[in-house]
């Protein structure tokens, strides 16, 4: 129950990004600017968790993560229904920092380290469950939001999805999540470990998943305008991007089904998960059919699906789990530089060139980058049973 609340929780947080794209157009028409402007907007889901991820990762070595889940999903819903009625852009984007602060305390960091502490030795398998949550959103919500879009102002879209989320939030933290699930062993008092920081691991891994989440949160913006400049209608959009999620679907179910009996191959299984988003924008440059679009999106979405779990599970396999809140919490800064000018730069290049055809061009090399990375970690993980074992107990 614990790894189903999770999925929920993620669905209905970072897997919201799947539908931003469908209110670009409305935004910059409504509040009259152009689409760098609104593409910052997701800015603020690596902004803000960058900023206060180091306190989220001790907060929850520390605190009960039900009453963190709580507080941030009422933060977070509140904010964005909030965001539907602001009559300025500046409003807008103030009542979205709302969200993306309530979303940091029930999203990943808060989520992987409570699965990682309350399922030992089947961690990757409890994480790949949680994930899917990113990737049921991305086949439902696109062509439900496609729909309401259709017979509503994105305004009532927007209100009466936020209060929705909001009652579905509340009943699963509310009904599957115990105060003590992901608790910490009680120790004595000892200041923080902060030795990670000088271990070469926190950085490869923090650097490669900031290229690589910052990839899948640009081609969040790009899918839309770029399959209707393409000729598609904004219903064959809202599938397409459907079919995305269906494939993050089945790279975490690959994950939940392989990774823990490879363990010793983690990096291994990032680096093709990688390389399958690299093949699937090659696809998607070269073939402007229907057929190819949905193979394109199935490889983007099932290389990046499978990443969201494999994060956490390479730090699991390199440092202990009394800290893993913390590692988790500390690597969100390393998302800012890359985050800050990846999104914005997309819509000033579409803005400058009215095309995401270079865009898409620059993100093939991005993900070679964040291969290399993978490739250059130690060979030999360090399993950290030890540690997780006496948190169990």
């Amino acid at each position: 129950m614990p790894a189903f609340a999770g999925m929920t929780c993620l669905g209905l947080g970072a897997g919201l990004m799947s539908i931003y794209g469908f209110f670009v157009e409305d935004l910059a028409t409504e509040f009259d600017t152009g689409l760098a402007a609104i593409n910052a907007g997701p800015v603020a889901l690596l902004l803000v968790p960058g900023i206060i991820g180091p306190l989220v990762g001790r907060l929850v070595d520390r605190v009960p993560v039900r009453r963190l889940m709580f507080a941030g999903a009422t933060i977070g819903m509140v904010s964005l229904g909030l965001a539907s009625q602001a009559p300025s852009l500046l409003l807008a984007a103030l009542a979205f920092l709302g969200f993306a602060l309530g979303m940091s305390f029930y999203g990943p960091v808060v989520v992987n380290a409570m699965l990682i502490r309350r399922f030992v030795h089947r961690e990757a398998r409890a994480l790949a469950i949680a994930a899917m949550g990113i990737s049921f959103a991305s086949m439902i919500l696109p062509p439900l939001v496609g729909f309401m879009l259709s017979v509503m102002d994105w305004r009532s879209t927007l209100l009466c999805l936020s209060l929705a989320l909001l009652v579905v939030l509340w009943l699963v933290i509310g009904g599957a999540i115990e105060e003590g699930d992901g608790a910490v062993a009680k120790t004595e008092d000892k200041p923080a470990d902060k030795s990670f920081y000088r271990q070469a691991p926190f950085w490869l891994i923090g650097v490669c998943l900031a290229l690589a989440f910052n990839v899948s949160i640009i081609l969040s913006l790009v899918y839309a305008p770029y399959f209707l400049d393409e000729g598609f209608s904004v219903a064959q959009a809202g599938w397409f991007v459907s079919f995305a999620g269906l494939g993050g679907f089945s790279g975490k179910l690959l994950i939940a089904w392989l990774a823990d009996s490879l363990r010793a191959f983690a990096k291994w299984i990032a680096v093709v998960l990688l390389l399958l988003q690299v093949i699937g924008l090659f696809i998607l440059l070269s073939f402007d059919q229907s057929a190819g679009v949905l193979v394109a999106l199935f490889l983007l979405g099932f290389g990046g699906g499978g990443m969201i779990p494999i994060h956490p599970y390479l730090n699991s396999r390199y440092f202990e789990a009394t800290i893993i809140g913390q590692v988790n919490g500390a690597q969100m800064p390393i998302f800012l530089p890359f985050g800050l000018i990846g999104a914005p730069l997309a819509g000033y290049a579409y803005d400058q060139l009215g095309s995401y055809v270079p865009v898409v061009q620059v993100l093939v090399a991005v993900l070679f980058i964040a291969a290399a990375l993978v490739v250059a970690l130690p060979g030999s993980v360090a399993d950290g049973q030890a540690a997780r074992s006496s948190v169990s107990e």
